[in-house]
């Protein structure tokens, strides 16, 4: 899945609907262990970000979702925010910027709610940072790319957010926890490491592996099964295609084929076998085709999107996005298939395992290494079918958007109360979570944490002005933009000197907010980056 998948306020809108996961963890098999740190680092408030990280197909995603539903299940806990966000799959370094920005268009609206949001990219993250950190949020990142955490000038000037900030400011202070699941293990920031759980999934256990069969429907011997599970590195995806494949009348010995050359270094290769004799079983059906579609698209699409892309086959402003060597015929038994037989067809795919649906759209999808495999092949068969469906099946959408059901209307902006603004019921809450980050702020100097120190006074500054007391606020902000000078982290420094000096503008100190511009200028060596403080 990709984007969206799972939200949840526990102060939002009465009227405004969340995600749900809708019990779609149902048949996960072990993980009990892991179920349990992901528990305890939540209740952990010093950890403020969990990084799990494990090959594809180990079964990261199925954790997370098993974890969730659990936590929704009794409502929660301590949550105030839900929000859980799974990346696209890519490999091109190229692509980071594009997805840190597609990322902080979604989630900044769902945080911000009804703020007037900036349009500085460095502006916008830190808004974001600021946000989950106000309130106890629980942040789900699945299928979190391969980056590192350093954040220099480059990072600074660049005109797309940095997800690394992000993670920095949240590993710092967090009131909630920040959980990142990647392919890789990323390393941690050594300045954060006390701050920062790390945990590799392992592979299924023959206990578990044959267990997972046998949900799966798999009717051998326990001994057969435990071999299996062992024979194929416990590799969770894998047995998961091997239990659709024996339980539609697979072949046995072809299995056997498989594990003749066996290697526990190229578990991808016997998934990909695996992968190849579904295909032989599924060659010349419309079941195959539609899988082959469905990897030839780079996000999740509906039913009807689908069913809309092939149907406008067909017609003449279709042909003309076409060049003439680009061809969709091959997909053309699809198109002659009704509604309800297109259904048939789906439901089928999502028995077999093959493609996932979305709990709120119903977007379906497909694992990234089916997705990788079968769009090999389909390169394989027909090489003249467009390299990307992506932008055809677009442009069908906008062409016809009438078959299309419409979006929901956006909400009102009511107006609430200040207090409410940084996530508290009412004022004497707000009193109180004054008082205890101003703890937390005294205890981060003592123990000369600078930088956390440095992004708490600023959310206490913000406090202190929300509860009308000027000079509460003044003196913080003071704090935060010394402490992020001692911390030497650039980012923390342009947040915090914003800050103070809109507050000296607002009490008349133009010439000393003028300095403090051109000294954090020098500091920086960024005049482009600190240009935006004169906004």
């Amino acid at each position: 899945m990709i984007g969206e998948f799972i939200t949840f306020s526990r102060h939002k809108q009465a009227n405004k609907r969340d995600i749900c996961l809708q019990n779609d963890t149902k048949g996960f098999v072990g993980r009990t262990y892991e179920v349990y740190l992901l528990s305890q680092a939540w209740e952990d408030e010093s950890k403020g970000v969990f990084l799990l990280d494990a090959p594809d197909g180990t079964g990261k995603t199925s954790l997370l979702q098993t974890w969730l539903s659990q936590l929704e299940a009794a409502n929660w806990v301590s949550a105030d925010n839900v929000y859980a966000w799974s990346f696209p799959d890519t490999t091109d370094d190229m692509d980071l910027p594009t997805l840190a920005e597609e990322f902080v268009e979604h989630a900044l609206p769902w945080f911000a709610r009804n703020l007037q949001l900036p349009k500085a990219p460095l502006e916008r993250i830190t808004l974001l940072a600021k946000l989950i950190q106000r309130q106890r949020t629980l942040l789900v990142l699945d299928n979190f790319p391969t980056l590192s955490f350093d954040v220099d000038e480059e990072t600074l000037a660049s005109p797309t957010p940095s997800l690394a900030f992000l993670i920095n400011s949240l590993a710092a202070y967090n009131r909630g926890l920040c959980v990142l699941a990647t392919r890789q293990a990323i390393p941690a920031c050594e300045l954060f490491q006390q701050n920062i759980a790390q945990y590799t999934l392992p592979s299924l256990n023959p206990d578990e592996g044959e267990e997972l069969l046998r949900q799966r429907g798999v009717m051998l011997m326990p001994t057969t099964l435990r071999k299996f599970a062992h024979d194929f590195s416990g590799h969770a995806l894998t047995l998961d295609l091997l239990s659709s494949y024996l339980t539609n009348g697979g072949n046995m010995e072809d299995i056997h084929a498989i594990l003749a050359w066996r290697n526990k270094d190229r578990g991808n290769l016997q998934t990909r076998a695996v992968l190849g004799l579904i295909e032989q079983w599924l060659w010349k059906t419309p079941e195959l085709l539609l899988l082959y579609l469905i990897t030839l698209l780079d996000r999740p699409v509906t039913q009807k999107e689908l069913f809309l892309l092939l149907h406008s086959q067909r017609q003449a402003w279709f042909q003309r996005w076409l060049k003439p060597n680009e061809t969709l015929q091959a997909l053309l038994p699809l198109s002659k298939l009704s509604m309800r037989e297109f259904s048939k067809v789906q439901r089928r795919l999502y028995q077999l395992h093959l493609i996932t649906s979305a709990p709120d759209t119903g977007a379906l999808d497909v694992h990234s290494l089916l997705r990788t495999y079968f769009r090999e092949r389909v390169r394989t068969r027909f090489p003249g079918i467009p390299a990307r469906l992506q932008g055809l099946l677009e442009k069908c959408t906008q062409t016809l958007v009438t078959i299309l059901p419409p979006e929901a209307p956006a909400l009102g902006n009511e107006r609430q109360a200040r207090y409410c603004w940084l996530g508290y019921s009412d004022m004497q809450t707000a009193i109180n979570a004054t008082r205890a980050l101003g703890v937390k702020l005294e205890k981060s100097a003592l123990q000369k944490h600078w930088y956390r120190a440095a992004i708490i006074a600023n959310h206490l500054c913000e406090n202190h002005l929300v509860l009308g007391n000027l000079s509460a606020a003044m003196y913080c902000a003071r704090r935060g933009v010394a402490y992020a000078e001692l911390s030497h982290d650039k980012p923390s420094l342009l947040q915090n000197t914003k800050l103070l000096t809109r507050l000296l503008r607002l009490t008349g100190n133009t010439r000393e907010a003028t300095f403090l511009l051109q000294r954090t200028r020098e500091t920086c060596g960024l005049g482009t980056a600190t240009k935006r403080l004169n906004a």
